[in-house]
């Protein structure tokens, strides 16, 4: 499984917003791995952010070009905010990997906790929701 959500997240890079109207709104505190920009509520700690942030590195997500994701927790529940491509979120096939990219982060981050991919538009207003696939 680990091997699709890095095909995926190889993929994503060309449909992912490359971008941020930073100045638009308050997306949280921010931190930079390798050109990714992830921004983070209050609801989740530095550790946490650190934690992803070293994963995306790992994963080849955070590859030296711009992108934006964010990182919040509302409940038990964390939420994986991406930037991408508007009509993104209608592609069934992207849909199933942002689900997977939920279990995987749930797996290899935050420790079996339940996550939420968000597909955004570039001021970070949720698309879509993609709830962790359960087996």
């Amino acid at each position: 499984m680990k091997r699709e959500v890095k095909l995926f997240f190889g993929a994503l890079v060309v449909l992912l917003v490359s971008f941020l109207a930073i100045n638009c709104g308050n997306y949280g505190a921010q931190k930079t791995f390798n050109g990714t920009q992830v921004f983070y509520t209050s609801a989740v700690t530095l550790n946490e952010v650190e934690k992803l942030g070293n994963y995306l590195v790992e994963e080849g997500f955070a590859d030296g070009e711009h992108k934006s994701v964010q990182l919040n927790k509302t409940g038990n529940t964390y939420e994986f905010r991406m930037v991408v491509k508007k009509g993104i979120e209608t592609d069934l096939e992207y849909r199933e990997l942002g689900k997977l990219i939920a279990t995987e982060l749930s797996t290899y981050v935050f420790n079996g906790a339940r996550v939420d991919t968000h597909f955004c538009d570039e001021k970070f207003k949720t698309l879509i929701v993609l709830p962790m696939l359960t087996y």
